[in-house]
């Protein structure tokens, strides 16, 4: 499915827009009160577009890279989940370098800017999506915890292994790099239990949920009853 044929991700590049115009419109009104610059509404209004337009095409470049990597993971057999971390860095820290890029050298015109825009947006991009990698797994391992799971991956003792230049380039070749890095990183591939936990947990969410949207349907329909009731009584 492309990107703009996807509702999810059209509702993410909408609503991500309208939430950095917002922020930029803050941001401006800020300034221009704290450097009293005159007209105030005209330098909000300049700095929510900025922010509007940066945030457009940063998310629909970001949702086209998601896409595309997730088509890849098709033909490799791979879930989306086992790689979705590592392709939302990706993706995210691209569409930074490429948005950053373009503006500076729209407004600078020189491809020194356009280089220092790409690595400055770039670094910018990738420090917020590890910043939301690491809060989300942190909630994740917070649900799972009180839903009573085990947040520690049972692992399989490893048969003796050759010791050969063979076998230990075939083994570099064959071991999946996010697995070399450190703990703390944020970034990294879910095993099966803990991915059946997460699962678990927010089809819990989902029941709950649903249990107060009825509950609320059967206080509108009773609602509803008891105004037809005295409707029928008045006539």
């Amino acid at each position: 499915m492309s990107t703009f044929g996807d509702p999810a991700a059209r509702r993410r590049v909408l609503w991500g827009t309208l939430g950095l115009g917002g922020l930029g419109a803050a941001i401006g009104l800020n300034i221009a009160i704290l450097k009293n610059l005159q007209p105030i509404a005209r330098h909000t209004l300049t700095m929510s577009a900025n922010w509007t337009i940066y945030g457009l095409f940063f998310l629909t470049t970001r949702e086209m890279l998601l896409a595309e990597q997730y088509g890849k993971n098709r033909d490799l057999r791979l879930q989306v989940s086992q790689t979705r971390d590592a392709d939302k860095m990706f993706s995210s820290t691209m569409a930074g370098m490429l948005t950053g890029g373009m503006l500076a050298l729209v407004v600078r015109r020189t491809r020194r800017a356009a280089v220092s825009g790409a690595l400055f947006f770039g670094a910018i991009s990738a420090v917020g999506q590890l910043t939301y990698t690491a809060l989300n797994h942190r909630r994740q391992q917070w649900i799972i915890r009180k839903m009573g799971y085990s947040t520690t991956a049972e692992t399989e003792p490893k048969p003796d292994e050759s010791m050969s230049l063979a076998a230990r380039l075939r083994r570099a070749v064959s071991v999946d790099p996010i697995t070399w890095l450190p703990a703390w990183f944020p970034v990294r591939r879910i095993s099966s239990p803990e991915y059946r936990s997460i699962l678990q947990a927010r089809q819990e969410e989902l029941t709950f949920e649903m249990r107060g949207l009825r509950e609320t349907i059967a206080s509108m329909d009773q609602r509803e009853q008891v105004l037809l009731q005295r409707l029928n009584e008045e006539q």
